[in-house]
């Protein structure tokens, strides 16, 4: 049934049954982000990792049974709203602290459903090329999970569109409209390359026995199987990405906050969460230089061009042993 909430100002309204379906979702992803988690965490070599997948494993369906219960008042249409724009609100914090566990319990579904059919379908390749393909489709399984956690807060929840994310054209730039953030988006992976080269160097000297875990692990993901791995890093990750780190969550912050500390912590998230500690702050750079293209830019374009480029050169690099681990 359609949810009758109490509005915030103006007359009641009917919300539509995509509301009731982001709650049902949240609901199921709960036992789900538990199992998730406490599954995870054995795997983990270092302790404070293990204790924080495990908190994780704990708060994760709280967070999601809380947040799928005030649905009905977060869905309220602001005061003096009309039409359309009475079902829309910006996604808050609440949405940010739901994303975490509702995307670690798709993670479960989608995993099981793409790793299993490709060990169904791979029997008869080498070991090698088994070994990438699985991982294509492990790694592929975890994007669509976080981009389904994002339809369902965003777009069910919220009722705003994917272009709400920042997935539209970028503005007019004189004469020829938008088309210069093309060039803008492959000169800026030049630059991005460049700094991120230099401050991995830094690094690299400041952390000489951090390990590149990243690299090594591409590597031994995928071996020579170039392109296998090109479409996940170039084409399904960056697109993902930018939508996660700059669309969702820089999105939210710019409401909050002023341009530079904006950038700042969407950068910092962006690098940790990469989980490589000698590669935080090349990261962190270029997390920098994509939020702000899609601050000047107002769109996720101009990033994911860069994105792409960067991740492009760098996994030649890396299966091209060319690059250092």
């Amino acid at each position: 049934m359609p949810l009758s909430p109490a509005p915030r100002g103006g007359s009641s309204v009917t919300l539509p049954a995509r509301v009731n379906a982001a709650r049902y979702s949240m609901w199921a992803a709960a036992p789900l982000a538990l199992f998730t988690f406490l599954a995870s965490s054995p795997s983990a070599t270092n302790v404070s990792v293990r204790v924080i997948l495990i908190a994780l494993a704990l708060i994760s369906p709280l967070v999601l049974v809380w947040v799928g219960l005030r649905i009905t008042a977060d869905a309220g249409p602001a005061p003096g709203a009309t039409g359309r724009e009475a079902l829309r609100a910006g996604w808050d914090w609440t949405d940010m602290a739901a994303f975490l566990p509702l995307a670690a319990g798709a993670v479960l579904v989608t995993a099981s459903v793409l790793v299993g059919l490709t060990q169904a379908l791979d029997r008869s390749l080498q070991v090698s090329a088994r070994t990438a393909v699985e991982s294509f489709a492990g790694q592929a399984a975890s994007y669509a999970a976080a981009l389904a956690a994002l339809v369902v807060l965003v777009v069910m929840r919220r009722g705003l569109r994917i272009r709400d994310l920042g997935w539209c054209l970028p503005r007019a730039l004189g004469r020829l409209g938008w088309l210069p953030w093309l060039a803008v988006g492959v000169v800026g992976a030049g630059v991005a390359l460049e700094i991120a080269d230099w401050l991995g160097s830094f690094a690299t000297q400041v952390l000489p026995n951090s390990p590149n875990t990243q690299c090594t692990a591409v590597r031994d993901e995928y071996g020579g199987y170039v392109a296998v791995a090109i479409p996940l890093v170039c084409l399904i990750a960056p697109l993902s990405e930018e939508t996660i780190f700059r669309g969702f969550l820089y999105g939210w912050l710019r409401r909050r906050l002023p341009v530079i500390p904006a950038v700042l912590v969407s950068s910092a998230l962006f690098s940790a969460a990469h989980l490589v500690v000698v590669l935080a702050l090349p990261l962190f750079a270029v997390g920098v230089i994509l939020a702000l293209l899609y601050e000047y830019s107002h769109s996720l374009i101009p990033g994911a061009i860069v994105h792409g480029l960067f991740n492009l050169v760098g996994i030649l690099a890396i299966l091209g042993a060319t690059a250092v681990c």
